[in-house]
């Protein structure tokens, strides 16, 4: 991943983060090896503290609620929720309806357009495709 804003957020906000990505992954009520997989990937490269995400991980079995996690959070944080949040959702190749309606959520609360959802969710798609051309080159 490049470095964005995320790395110099206070070890509070990327619990939050966090909880926003779990909360997302059992929003359909089935966790896939790949949302676990990202979610873990993302809490590393954010360099949550271990101990922190055993208890993170519990959230796989009893999410926070999308509302608490969210409350007070500036909308620039919110907008990374919302970046990785839409990864999360799209790795196991779909988004569910209740995914979407977390993501609008989450878009709703980092003042995110329609419209710049829309395109958020087109790009995240776009970037799976780009991957995926991988297996082309080698």
């Amino acid at each position: 991943m490049f470095p964005d804003g995320l790395s110099h957020r206070s070890p509070q906000e990327l619990r939050r983060y966090a909880e926003v990505l779990v909360y997302i992954a059992a929003a359909d009520g089935e966790l896939v090896r790949e949302e676990i997989a990202v979610i873990e990937a993302m809490m590393g490269r954010c360099m949550i503290h271990p101990e922190v995400r055993v208890d993170i991980r519990s959230g796989f079995e009893h999410p926070v609620p999308l509302e608490q996690s969210l409350v007070d959070l500036e909308h620039g944080l919110i907008r990374f929720i919302l970046r990785d949040a839409a990864f999360v959702a799209a790795i196991d190749g779909s988004y569910d309806p209740k995914e979407i309606k977390a993501l609008k959520a989450i878009a709703k609360a980092g003042e995110v357009s329609k419209e710049d959802l829309s395109s958020l969710l087109d790009w995240v798609g776009d970037g799976w495709n780009w991957y995926q051309n991988f297996s082309k080159i080698l």
